[in-house]
């Protein structure tokens, strides 16, 4: 016989539980894509094997409730390798997103979008380093684009954004898609209805919640129930507070139940619960499920609706029940939503695991926190209101959530304080909207968290660690709160303050911990594996130490960690306000950072310097900083060290920021195969970095031989191009040609003086930036390599050099005064006089056998000669260095032979799927320094 925590009601039927699943084949699969501006047309792709294709329940039906408030998009039509799924609008707080998921036994199925009503122009997929230019198709009509889900990416979800990129923040909207993987039948419970209807099926181990709750309402209605808060002596009575004295028996106002449509709403006053709110009836299951440890050990939510203040487990050993945990199953179509909280004050998480351990939650079903609602019903300023996440765990360990999806929270995603070995298995925290602190996954005070697949859409921080304590800044001796009551003042509101003390203090009963205990351990072993996060706002990539209180945060591990539309910047580890955390450990591996709205360098490092930081005895007595080591609770003091280590390897951003990455406080820099822009790292200036107090900096890339190499002091090329002087050349930008060209027509020392006639002079220009140099280099070597030349006519001993002149761009040919590198021509070009004293020379080299002839396109197939032709160009950029200019531009010809066309790699022709098949990445322009 079970203990039940409330009385018996009539029983409720079990629903029929929602099943689909369908295996297609299909006759489609994409085969490439459209990207950026660049559209593919096409009317056919190849064909897929067979796969199975699960669509969810509609979210919120069953039980009762037979109409989903979920709205179907009106944008896009989706199919899944032939089966259609079902897009839904997120349109709390604008509709920046809408989501088509579902589950399937691939990783890589063919996604079909369909839109009406627009028509596609760009189309852009993200993470965009697994989707680049030609991995979306088209329709002729423009109404249809087609991909394949991409298995280089590792992850179950991606974004596509039509007529727009992540630029574009606020959504057009923009289309969110998860392929969940089909769901491990060993999670889901036996399901089988109590006899007695109860809800309680002693045999199986499960509390059916739906049918329990009716039973428990019918017995315990709310309105009964439900009581305000009573008058009680306020924690901080006989104080003194910013010199204003708290009376000795000062009391919190009694309380009074308003309507539930009250708006502004602080304790003690309280709004009304409606008479389906399942709050009180969750607490009586837990209590049952504890009341019978031998006999039950899950909690289970067939499809339907609860409304109530969020699953609240506290208090809960899942060791002492059978299996040694305790179980939470929703059911896909199971809706858990979160009501206008009770008041401001209250604390109200769409999912809060606190004080307990043990316990696994599953199933497809959707956790709603109505953070959108429960920002406009109240005000929500730190300094009123508790911090109130989506999903919280707290002073809680060995806890796993497997597939959980949640949204709308109400501030950050997902986020622990003091959790130990948390492991959160394909989760999901959708909140697109543009509202304060909607990080995505916030761990502090973590102590081996693992995140295996996280998606999250927010307002801030992709990842952060740190901030402990969030609710700071609603406590008693906070400033914020006082000077709310104008304590200090003449006109000091003591009622006002005493009543939010009230509410601080209820929440920490409640709890067990104030607002300065949540976290009291740091942060270790946290590894954060194959994630997609967006924002729709600021916020960083990447954000580690903020007000940590003293407390160390050591070995972060980021593996295929994905971020598109941080508005802040990207990895960001920070040693203020609060104490330096002492950071130890930081590594990013095989991940991709969209830097398109960085407002800084993709890095920002801030370790420690080597001085002393002092943590004083009420620090950690009242404001809960790292304690003393000693544990006697006296001041000490500890050294502000430097990161140990901080290391990217395979890392992607999609564009270099003009500024650089400050380094700092740091003992062991590693940078590995960085790529940006779809470029490998090879030199400095593709990613400039500023370090300063650095130990040691490595940065290396492996070459086309297979060996790891230093990237090279110097720049690679940041455009370049040729111009021709023939009557067909003369109008032409050639800047996305594969090779350069040099020609001398013999008018000028260059041929940089021909003008008209039948000449057939070519001339080369090539930029390079100058932001990663520091000082004037000692040495400048400018670096082309040599493809073959035109003629087969002119012998291979034949010898040549290069001739090289620094030019400027607003100096053009014709008097014009701007001919950059992606518009120039021979007509308008830039404008100089080469002279022997003016010009750097290569030493001579022989023409060789390797012919290119003319006529051939861009030559993509040809042999490469290979050889590195080199020129010594210190002077030009000693001189552009000690001029401030950030670009250095330079005209390259050839000293003349008769019929001496050379052609040499240009940077298109190293690198992208077009490039010349027989060159590689090494072989682009390129400028090495020595300092």
């Amino acid at each position: 016989m079970y203990r039940p925590a409330g009385d018996d009601a009539d029983p409720t039927p079990a629903p029929a539980r929602r099943s689909s699943r369908v295996r297609r084949i299909i006759a489609g699969a994409a085969g490439a894509t459209i990207a950026v501006a660049s559209l593919m047309l096409t009317s056919a792709v190849p064909a897929q094997a067979a796969t199975t294709v699960r669509t969810y329940a509609p979210t919120g039906v069953g039980g009762g409730t037979t109409t989903s408030p979920d709205q179907a998009s009106t944008k896009y039509q989706v199919q899944v390798a032939g089966t259609p799924v079902q897009a839904v609008r997120y349109t709390a707080n604008r509709n920046n997103f809408d989501i088509a998921r579902f589950a399937s036994d691939s990783r890589t199925p063919t996604i079909t979008v369909t839109l009406p009503s627009t028509t596609i122009d760009t189309v852009n997929v993200y993470p965009a380093r697994y989707y680049p230019p030609g991995s979306v198709s088209v329709s002729t009509d423009k109404h249809t684009l087609t991909f394949q889900m991409s298995a280089d990416a590792g992850l179950n979800q991606a974004i596509v954004m039509v007529n727009g990129d992540s630029t574009s923040v606020t959504g057009q909207p923009y289309l969110a898609v998860i392929n969940d993987p089909l769901e491990d039948p060993a999670q889901r419970p036996n399901t089988t209805s109590a006899s007695d209807g109860s809800g309680v099926n002693l045999q199986t181990g499960v509390l059916n919640f739906q049918q329990f709750a009716a039973k428990y309402l019918a017995a315990h209605p709310n309105s009964t129930a439900q009581q305000p808060p009573a008058a009680k002596t306020s924690s901080m009575a006989g104080k003194t507070v910013n010199g204003t004295a708290i009376p000795a028996g000062q009391k919190s106002s009694a309380g009074t139940l308003v309507s539930a449509s009250s708006t502004n709403v602080r304790y003690p006053n309280v709004r009304m619960m409606a008479a389906d709110d399942v709050t009180y009836a969750l607490k009586a299951a837990i209590d049952t499920i504890k009341a019978n440890p031998t006999a039950l050990n899950t909690l289970y939510f067939p499809n339907g609706t609860y409304v109530w203040s969020g699953l609240m487990v506290n208090g809960v050993d899942g060791s002492k029940l059978k299996g040694g945990k305790l179980k939470i199953y929703t059911d896909d179509g199971a809706l858990l939503k979160n009501r206008i909280q009770g008041y401001m004050e209250a604390f109200e998480p769409a999912v809060g695991i606190i004080n307990s351990n043990n316990i696994e939650i599953d199933g497809r079903g959707v956790y709603d926190g109505n953070g959108v609602a429960n920002y406009r019903s109240d005000s929500h300023d730190a300094y009123r209101s508790q911090h109130q996440g989506g999903v919280m765990v707290m002073h809680s360990s060995d806890i796993t959530f497997n597939e959980t999806y949640l949204r709308d929270s109400k501030q950050w995603n997902w986020e622990t304080h003091t959790a130990k070995r948390v492991t959160f298995n394909n989760i999901k925290g959708l909140t697109p909207y543009p509202q304060p602190w909607i990080d995505g996954t916030d761990f502090a005070s973590g102590q081996d968290i693992t995140a295996n697949g996280v998606f999250t859409l927010g307002n801030d921080d992709a990842f952060a660690s740190g901030h402990y304590n969030p609710s700071d800044g609603f406590t008693p001796t906070a400033a914020g709160v006082w000077g709310n009551f104008q304590l200090g003042t003449s006109t000091p509101d003591v009622q006002g303050y005493a009543n939010a003390v009230g509410a601080h203090d209820a929440v920490a009963d409640e709890l067990g911990f104030d607002s300065y205990h949540w976290d009291n351990a740091d942060s270790k072993n946290i590894s954060v594996k194959d994630t997609l996060s967006w924002s729709s706002g600021a916020g960083n990539s990447i954000r580690i130490g903020w007000s940590s209180w003293g407390y160390k945060l050591n070995n972060y591990t980021f593996d295929n960690f994905n971020s598109i539309s941080q508005g802040a910047g990207g990895i960001f580890t920070q040693n203020s306000p609060k104490p330096y955390p002492r950071i130890s450990s930081i590594v990013i591996k095989n991940s991709s950072f969209d830097t398109s709205r960085y407002g800084s360098g993709p890095i920002r490092l801030n370790g420690g310097d080597g001085s002393t930081q002092t943590i004083t005895a009420d620090d950690q007595a009242t404001y809960g900083f790292a304690p003393n080591p000693d544990g006697s609770g006296a001041t000490y003091t500890y050294t502000k060290t430097p990161i140990s280590t901080f290391n990217l390897d395979n890392v992607w951003f999609s564009e270099q920021k003009p500024n650089s990455s400050p380094l700092n406080g740091t003992t062991n820099v590693t940078l590995n195969n960085l790529r940006v822009g779809g470029q490998l790292v090879q030199y400095s200036s593709q990613f400039p970095l500023a370090p300063s107090g650095i130990g040691s900096v490595t940065s290396t890339f492996t070459g086309a031989n297979g060996q790891t190499q230093n990237v090279k002091a110097g720049a690679l090329t940041n455009g370049d191009t040729w111009v021709g002087a023939w009557t067909g050349d003369q109008t032409k930008n050639n800047s996305s040609d594969l090779t350069l060209i040099t020609r001398n027509t013999g008018v000028g020392l260059m041929g940089e003086q021909y003008t008209t006639g039948s000449g057939d002079g070519k001339i080369s220009y090539i930029q390079f930036p100058l932001n990663s140099l520091t000082r004037a280099p000692s040495q400048a070597t400018l670096h082309l390599t040599y493809v073959g030349h035109r003629y087969s006519s002119v012998p291979s001993t034949d010898t040549d050099q290069l001739l090289v002149q620094p030019v400027t761009d607003t100096t053009c040919t014709g008097g014009g005064t701007s001919c950059p590198v992606n518009t120039m021509t021979w007509q308008n070009r830039p404008s100089f006089t080469a002279t022997n004293s003016s010009v750097a020379k290569s030493a001579t080299f022989n023409l060789g056998s390797t012919v290119v002839a003319e006529g051939s396109g861009n030559h993509q197939g040809n042999p490469v000669d290979g050889r590195d032709i080199t020129v010594d160009i210190t002077s030009f950029v000693q001189n552009a260095y000690t001029a401030g200019q950030s670009t250095l531009l330079l005209a390259v010809g050839n000293a003349g032979g008769t019929n001496h066309e050379l052609r040499f790699v240009s940077s298109e022709g190293a690198t992208g799927s077009g490039k010349l098949t027989n060159a590689t990445a090494d072989m682009a322009p390129g400028l090495t320094v020595t300092p």
